[in-house]
């Protein structure tokens, strides 16, 4: 059954536009969701950021506070013999820790407790919002006496004494820390009895007392309320239903120490006030948070994750990181909120595509309508177009030109088309050629000058091995190993000339220009030995006789372009370092290497690699000397006993064109002594030897005439 264009056109347009729309309606919904999620979490990790910066503001300033008031209290008398610091100057530190505490609402007390005697200073926050002072100092009797002050301008009135239970101070747990680690140090959160406000949710800094030469003397301990945290969280709104909060881990246990609701956090029973515990917490959704982070896997990192967990068959966005900073409280900070809070107004988005989607599907049928007129004749041409080409009838003619953009981007395509063929029969047999597409450029003879690092890898023991294998398993072997050569070659954004047999040219710098040609081909190499090395494994587990590689590589000036005759003609790289990367494959037999590189390739690649100079050498069919260097490995991988070994064999090579040959034979003992098997020490060791006996003629300028390829 054959309908007309327009008809056909119509339908299968139609057809297509609700695909197309259903698709689009499937992608939009999914891509909604996924906007809600990332919008999620872009939330939960900037209200983090924010609780962060505050929470990091508050014990970054406390912190430092106390490393000042320990910096007041230090002794700093010129007399040696009196270095000791006593409780005489309790009264003009208190001074000092009154202003201070008056500026510092957050600070609910500072003392600063002796380590000799156990006397201390106290200042405190009022509930009134003045400071109390307690000052307890040892009585010519031995005993205690705490006095209590008020400050009164720059001096102290006494309101009242006690010599009751006095606590020592050293037994607390923020003075053992400070004494036992010798810096900052942070107590487990906790309710505060022991404040004039009464009890109140909160921790304590402690910083130690030491003299000019690092004599532990005393601590001094900053206890802040965690209050204005909570009020701060308060202030936080993540999302309708989300909220923060801030957890403390402390082993397999956690607790909440701020909240938007503080006053849930503290309850009371016979021993009194206390930190309220997560099984006893009323709000369930936050015990589901506390309970998660309590069993997240420890972390120090500081940059936000992200978990999810369900609560009454509803998905949460759950925000967790640790509060940053050595020696910080096992502090996590958890921003918690439902997947629904921001997929409500997808709902709306999958309406309104409904909607566009009724109109588009009217708008294109009326458009397929008035598409078919336009496109009938520039179609016919074409198709004539199409024929020719099927036909071979490549000859250039002018392309079609229509008010439709599709259908004249078409026309220049097939005469672009055309152009391509037209190149790809020059490059291949004229069958082949109806399978390739080119850029549309005819292929041209010829080349420019660059600047590239040409390569060379060899299969070592295929000559003997093609004498023992049958040809269809020798190839089979070889496909294997240029397999594993070409992959790492091309990883390595190389460009593979030609395989000679077991032979593999390659070249890096064209047809794209870069930079790091030379680093690119030694790396290559290296990682060629490498594959080689893993594809050895597999071999010999299926009984595969198992083949090495070597490697020439050079860098110098070379004409790259398109080499052969009109018909016939391949991209290919021309010029001196070419041959002599060839000749490079060629002498690791005679050194027993892998890899040999150029000087210029050393030069150019020396930073990435660890280098050792092998030989001067004259190659087959050059007269010049040639520097030919052997790279062990990459420098962020080398072994210790690799640099060492490249760092003995240019001493030995140095001592070696410098004719002093005795020493140089004892360098490169030195190096045969722990590689017994290393080619280039074998090599210049025996021809030391030579030396030492018929030393070279005077002119001899380190160089050695190789004469063999």
């Amino acid at each position: 059954m054959t309908w007309s264009f327009r008809n056909a056109l119509l339908i299968r347009f139609t057809i297509v536009l609700v695909i197309a729309l259903g698709v689009a309606a499937v992608y939009t919904s999914y891509q909604v969701g996924k906007t809600a999620n990332e919008l999620s979490e872009r939330v939960i990790v900037q209200t983090s950021n924010l609780i962060d910066q505050r929470v990091n503001a508050l014990l970054d300033d406390t912190e430092s506070q106390a490393k000042i008031v320990s910096g007041l209290t230090r002794p700093t008398f010129a007399s040696p013999g009196n270095r000791s610091l006593n409780s005489s100057r309790f009264p003009d530190l208190a001074v000092q820790v009154t202003e201070l505490i008056r500026v510092k609402p957050q600070f609910a007390a500072i003392s600063i407790s002796l380590d000799r005697t156990g006397e201390y200073l106290q200042v405190s926050q009022t509930a009134s919002g003045g400071t109390s002072i307690r000052i307890t100092q040892l009585t010519a009797s031995g005993s205690k006496i705490r006095n209590n002050f008020v400050p009164f301008g720059d001096r102290l009135t006494l309101v009242g004494s006690e010599t009751k239970e006095i606590q020592d101070p050293r037994n607390l747990t923020s003075y053992i820390q400070a004494k036992r680690d010798k810096r900052v140090t942070w107590t487990t959160a906790d309710v505060l009895n022991n404040l004039p406000t009464g009890p109140a949710l909160g921790t304590t800094c402690s910083a130690p007392i030491t003299d000019a030469e690092g004599k532990f003397l005393g601590v001094v301990s900053i206890s802040i309320t965690l209050t204005d945290l909570s009020r701060f969280l308060q202030t936080i709104r993540v999302s309708p239903n989300g909220f923060p909060t801030l957890i403390e881990v402390v082993g397999d246990r956690s607790k909440i120490i701020a909240d938007p609701q503080p006053q849930r956090l503290m309850t009371a029973d016979n021993s009194g006030p206390r930190l309220i515990r997560i099984e006893e917490l009323d709000d369930l959704r936050l015990r589901a948070v506390a309970k998660q982070v309590e069993d997240l896997p420890r972390f120090q990192e500081t940059d936000t994750r992200i978990a999810k967990f369900n609560y009454q068959n509803e998905t949460y966005f759950l925000g967790f990181r640790r509060i940053a900073g050595p020696n910080r409280p096992p502090w996590v900070l958890a921003v918690a909120l439902p997947q629904s809070d921001f997929l409500n107004w997808s709902r709306e988005t999958n309406l309104f595509f409904l909607t566009f989607s009724a109109l588009a599907l009217a708008a294109g049928a009326i458009v397929a309508l008035l598409l078919s007129q336009r496109v009938v004749q520039p179609l016919k041409l074409l198709v004539e177009e199409t024929a020719k080409i099927k036909r071979f009838e490549w000859e250039e003619s002018e392309p079609q030109h229509t008010h439709i953009a599709e259908i004249d981007d078409l026309s220049q395509s097939f005469e672009t088309l055309k152009a391509g063929l037209r190149s790809m029969e020059k490059l291949v047999p004229a069958d082949y050629a109806r399978s390739l597409i080119a850029s549309g450029q005819e292929a041209k003879l010829g080349g420019e000058r660059r600047h590239i690092t040409t390569y060379f890898g060899d299969m070592v023991g295929f000559t003997r091995l093609s004498h023992e294998l049958a040809p269809e398993d020798l190839v089979e072997i070889l496909a294997e190993y240029l397999d594993v050569l070409s992959d790492v070659v091309l990883d390595q954004g190389g460009t593979l000339d030609k395989f000679n047999g077991d032979d593999v040219m390659a070249f890096w710098g064209a047809p794209t220009l870069t930079s790091d040609h030379a680093t690119s081909a030694i790396r290559a190499a290296l990682e060629s030995l490498k594959a080689i090395s893993v594809l050895h494994i597999e071999l010999r587990q299926n009984n595969i006789p198992a083949l090495n590689a070597s490697f020439g590589v050079a860098t110098g000036d070379v004409i790259v372009g398109n080499v052969g005759s009109k018909k016939r003609m391949t991209y290919t790289v021309i010029g001196d370092s070419v041959n002599l990367a060839s000749r490079l494959q060629g002498l690791n037999k005679f050194y027993q290497t892998h890899i040999l590189a150029s000087h210029t390739t050393f030069l150019e690649a020396e930073a990435s690699f660890v280098w050792r100079l092998v030989d001067s050498v004259s190659v087959f069919g050059r007269f010049e000397a040639e520097h030919v260097y052997e790279p062990l490995d990459t420098r962020e991988s080398a072994r210790p006993e690799t640099i060492r070994l490249a760092e003995l064999s240019n001493q030995a090579f140095a001592l070696y064109q410098n004719r002093r040959f005795a020493e140089a034979a004892a360098a490169y003992e030195e190096i045969l002594a722990v590689h017994p098997k290393d080619g280039p020490a074998s090599v210049i060791h025996a021809r030391c030897i030579k030396f030492m006996k018929t030393p070279p003629d005077p002119d001899w300028d380190g160089s050695y005439q190789m004469t063999l390829k």
